[in-house]
């Protein structure tokens, strides 16, 4: 057992850490120590004649902080790429500047350059840290060492980082985000590095999708950073995404101790929205492989339709939903009629889905269709229809890509033919607006395409409200250019046949009171259509409501 003296002292110097933790060296007084410690304040300077003296023998007895300890491990014995572990200790300190620096060293360094014997304390702990910081960045440099940027500089900005966060965040009112600060870092690291770690051990297969700047140099930073990781670029696919930005998709293999937020931020380095998610075995075919694969997988089991897309996309999460329910398009959320009865939503937490991954989306929807239609059962997807002047039309569900040929349509479309649909006049469209009313809505849309594949006629049939699954408004639009040839009938009619497939059991059109082309036009529908005012479009609209 400890001795009472042992005891009063171990007492004594837990109070001063506490204390000082609390208040600091400045505002702290023996009195406060010696009550904490439940004993007198000469008992207190017997242990230390002055403040900094027991500041100094408490730092003498801290264990090191997290992070410090952790370098220390890698330096001692490296467990992962180098890379990783610096990645890691950025993330950690940003989160936590303590986890490099505890606050009670932060005022032992204040106090180091007015007593000798402080700074030795301070200074043995701060050799241990640059020896730990100079090995894991000789790591990271491997054997060809660029003499330019000297080992010592390297581990001397690393601790001087750390430090400056822990003096900076009690007092600091800005602060990065995490992904940012570790980009930069990223970036940093990998100019340190002069040659490239051989690659060792097993491997675990990851899918990537990065938006980045389409310069040349933008593609060389991303594979010389995963190459600093040893994951290594199994296939790499790009696609335009904007002015002077592309899209890059990647099939990864990365050794077994490379973590997902490592590579993640690694990407980053180099763009923005990036999403990793784990891959399969087969991600080591190349791209032709893996697309005739799929392609046999929704041949024998169509029902897959939906896990194949989400994985096409590196969607967040999926969900097969009645087309009444669930959320419609927006940037993060991409909906997608794969029945009439029955939609996909795919979700993302951060990253928007782009344009080309809606194609690639709209692409997928295609090949179903088309192999519904060489089973037999086009039905479920769309028709081919001929009209009265002879000429051969598709109707069938809209996809994410319909969207610039939608906006076409009413680009071309007549300014009365757009007010006819929306009983106000057309400016722009907000991108939102454009991709719901383009297949992204709860409900059902169909487009006409004729033989170009343009789009030429757009139907809609809408919930009336955001809980209505009984009511439904329907709504077409036909190019100008294919007036008076049955399409509107036919659009109508295919309408009203998914309505009724949807589990809607009446339908809502509202429409001008003078248009009597659409309102003729319904009633050759067979449905019973009831004529009554709307309170809120005024004696200018009717509303016809009809039980299915």
């Amino acid at each position: 057992m400890a001795s009472e003296p042992e005891d009063r002292r171990a007492r004594i110097l837990d109070a001063a850490a506490q204390v000082y933790a609390q208040r600091s060296i400045a505002n702290a007084s023996k009195r406060d120590i010696a009550r904490i410690a439940d004993t007198s304040v000469r008992a207190v300077t017997e242990v230390g004649e002055h403040r900094v003296d027991l500041l100094r023998e408490v730092v003498e007895g801290l264990p090191f902080p997290p992070v410090a300890e952790s370098m220390a491990a890698q330096a001692r014995h490296p467990s992962e790429p180098a890379l990783q572990a610096l990645l890691r200790a950025a993330r950690d300190v940003l989160g936590d500047p303590g986890a490099a620096w505890d606050p009670l060293e932060l005022q032992a360094l204040v106090c180091a350059p007015y007593d000798e014997a402080t700074r030795e304390v301070v200074a043995a702990r701060l050799a241990l840290r640059w020896d730990a910081a100079r090995e894991v960045v000789r790591q990271l440099r491997g054997a060809g060492t660029d003499d330019t940027i000297g080992d010592d500089a390297a581990a001397m900005h690393l601790i001087a980082t750390g430090l400056g966060l822990a003096v900076l965040a009690p007092v600091a009112d800005r602060w990065s985000d995490a992904q940012a600060w570790t980009a930069l870092t990223a970036r940093l690291l990998e100019t340190m590095a002069a040659d490239l770690p051989e690659d060792a051990g097993p491997h675990l297969r990851w899918r990537a999708r990065i938006a980045m700047s389409d310069a040349p140099s933008s593609m060389a930073h991303l594979l010389r950073v995963l190459s600093l990781l040893q994951v290594h670029v199994v296939s790499v696919f790009t696609a335009p995404l904007g002015e002077r930005e592309q899209l890059v998709d990647l099939f990864l293999s990365a050794p077994v101790d490379v973590e997902r937020s490592t590579i993640v931020h690694a990407l980053a380095s180099v763009g923005s929205d990036v999403i990793v998610t784990r891959g399969i075995e087969k991600d080591a075919e190349d791209v032709a492989t893996r697309v005739l694969r799929l392609s046999a997988r929704l041949v024998q089991h169509p029902e897959t339709v939906p896990q194949g897309v989400a994985d096409l996309v590196l969607a967040d999460s999926w969900e097969v939903t009645p087309s009444v329910a669930g959320e419609d398009s927006s940037a993060l959320v991409m909906r997608l009629q794969w029945t009439p009865e029955r939609h996909v939503v795919l979700r993302r937490v951060r990253a928007p889905f782009t344009p080309t991954e809606r194609r690639r989306a709209s692409g997928l929807l295609a090949l179903v269709a088309e192999l519904a239609e060489v089973r037999g059962d086009a039905d479920a997807y769309g028709w081919r229809e001929n009209l009265r002047d002879g000429r051969t039309v598709v109707i069938r569900l809209a996809r994410p890509e319909d969207m610039s040929g939608v906006e076409a349509l009413h680009d071309r479309s007549s300014e009365e033919s757009r007010f006819q649909r929306y009983f106000a006049p057309m400016t722009e469209w907000r991108e939102d607006n454009l991709r719901r009313i383009s297949g992204g809505h709860r409900g059902t849309t169909l487009v006409a395409t004729d033989e170009s594949g343009d789009v030429i006629a757009l139907g809609n049939v809408f919930p009336l409200g955001p809980d209505e699954v009984e009511s439904a408004e329907i709504a077409v639009i036909v190019d100008d250019a294919w007036h008076r040839c049955g399409l509107g009938r036919l659009m109508t009619s295919h309408l009203v046949a998914v309505a009724r497939r949807a589990g809607f059991v009446r339908l809502v059109a509202y429409v001008l009171a003078d248009n009597v082309a659409m309102r003729t036009l319904l009633d050759t529908m067979d449905l019973d259509w009831q004529v009554e005012p709307d309170a809120d479009f005024g004696p200018d609209v009717v509303r016809l409501t009809a039980p299915l």
